[in-house]
C-alpha cells in the first residue's frame, strides 16, 4: 500500500534540494583540488592597475598573445609603481576599442 503523507512531496523537495548542494560542494572541492598549490585566476575587481596576468585576461587574451599585443603596440606599455608593473584598465579599454576599430576597417586581417 503506497501512503503520501502531507508532507511527502515536501520531503522529496528538501532532498533534491540536499544533494544538488551536496553535488554543487563535490564539485568545487574537485576544482580546487585539480589546482594542486596553483592558485586560480582571481576575478579582474573594481581596481584601476592590473598586472600583467590580469591584463591579459580582462581582455579576453592569454598571457603570451598580450606580450605581443604590447610589443607591437597594439596594447599599452605598463607604469612602474615601485617594484610592480601594472597596467591602466582605462588605458586598456582604449587600446582595445582601436584595436577593434582597426579589425573592423578591414576584416581580411
Amino acid at each position: 500500500m503506497n501512503q503520501h503523507s502531507p508532507n511527502s512531496e515536501t520531503d522529496a523537495d528538501y532532498v533534491l534540494t540536499q544533494a544538488a548542494t551536496s553535488l554543487i560542494l563535490a564539485a568545487e572541492a574537485l576544482e580546487k583540488a585539480s589546482l594542486g598549490n596553483s592558485q586560480a585566476a582571481k576575478p579582474v575587481g573594481p581596481r584601476r592597475g592590473l598586472n600583467r596576468v590580469e591584463a591579459a585576461e580582462y581582455i579576453g587574451v592569454s598571457p603570451t598573445l598580450f606580450d605581443t599585443l604590447v610589443k607591437a603596440k597594439q596594447m599599452p606599455k605598463p607604469v612602474r609603481a615601485m617594484s610592480r608593473v601594472i597596467w591602466d584598465i582605462r588605458a586598456l579599454d582604449d587600446a582595445f576599442t582601436e584595436l577593434s576599430i582597426e579589425q573592423n576597417e578591414n576584416p581580411w586581417n
